[in-house]
């Protein structure tokens, strides 16, 4: 929404820019241009362009503007020999581990990994945000992980943890502390390139469309359901293999109806999982590749000595613990 409205103040400030210069450059007299005046125009142009670009630049370099955070890219990936749990075998602890679940493992480089696996959460009063300040002095992080990609924030107006939850605080955390910051999601690109070998085109883009409003459901319910799903439609098939495969909402509800008519989509959320089908099929395979990625950018950074403190949902933390333990100690 802040982006929104800078994008508008931007495109309008140019707007009456171009129509200054519009209604100088052709004001004549006697049908003589009045160049004094162009001149005139074009210096007050360059100069507000500048300090416009400049005022830009300074909320981006101390960090009153967010972008989002750089995905990391492995050197080299480590072979794994204990397997990352998978949905099928989490559902057997999913309603008796503890949470938050976090942990920290050494490893014999000297580098150090503090994991803490949050309930999703952007209520700010929540308890776990007082866990993640409290782990986070006692890591003294060189490195962070972020669970997302976080999109734009304009911090004079937004409170990182209302908007993002956990990721959104650690990124406050991380620039605070000036160290270096990633997402630790590989690249949505990737992780359909491995996907599409099994699943069709069409099963992905439904997939990719209801993610993000089944996850955001457990923070409530939008007011325009079906306008929230044709932005995520048009935001997250926005990709080589999916782009176009689906065009409207309309679409997605009638192939949803078709697969799942007991389940309204309008009400549903992952909190506990995806039904049964093709989507619990694609979701499962997803988080073993986000995982898998996760664990190997864990593994290099640690073994460079770094240490890493890493945030991500409940369900991530048990899965890949023991096959971080057996790469580390």
């Amino acid at each position: 929404m802040i982006y929104d409205l800078i994008l508008v103040s931007v495109q309008t400030y140019i707007e009456i820019l171009y129509k200054t210069i519009h209604l100088q450059f052709y004001s004549y007299n006697k049908g003589i241009l009045l160049m004094d005046r162009f001149k005139k125009v074009i210096k007050i142009v360059s100069i507000s362009a500048i300090v416009l670009i400049a005022i830009i630049t300074f909320l981006f370099l101390f960090d009153v503007l967010w972008k989002s955070p750089s995905f990391y890219k492995v050197e080299t990936e480590t072979k794994l020999n204990k397997p990352i749990m998978d949905m099928v075998e989490y559902e057997e602890i999913i309603a008796v581990h503890r949470r938050p679940y976090c942990y920290s493992i050494e490893s014999k480089s000297g580098g150090k990994v503090y994991v803490l696996g949050i309930e999703h959460t952007k209520d700010a009063e929540n308890s776990q945000f007082d866990t993640i300040n409290r782990i986070w002095n006692e890591a003294d992080p060189t490195t962070a992980l972020v669970e997302g990609r976080i999109g734009f924030l304009f911090t004079w107006f937004q409170n990182p943890i209302t908007e993002y939850g956990e990721s959104g605080l650690t990124a406050e955390l991380a620039k605070e502390k000036g160290i270096k910051l990633y997402t630790w999601e590989p690249t949505r690109d990737d992780e359909i390139k491995s996907l599409i070998k099994k699943y069709s085109a069409e099963q992905l883009a439904m997939f990719y469309s209801f993610r993000p409003y089944f996850s955001n459901m457990r923070f409530g319910k939008p007011a325009n359901p079906e306008e929230q799903l044709q932005s995520y439609l048009e935001s997250r098939t926005d990709t080589k293999h999916l782009r176009g495969v689906i065009k409207s909402w309309y679409e997605l509800d009638s192939l949803w109806n078709k697969d799942y008519p007991n389940i309204n989509w309008r009400d549903y959320s992952d909190e506990y999982g995806w039904p049964e089908g093709y989507l619990s099929s694609i979701a499962n395979e997803s988080n073993l590749y986000r995982d898998y990625h996760l664990v190997q950018i864990i593994n290099e950074l640690v073994k460079k000595g770094e240490r890493v403190f890493v945030t991500m949902g409940s369900s991530h933390a048990p899965r890949i613990e023991s096959t971080l333990r057996d790469l580390l100690e």
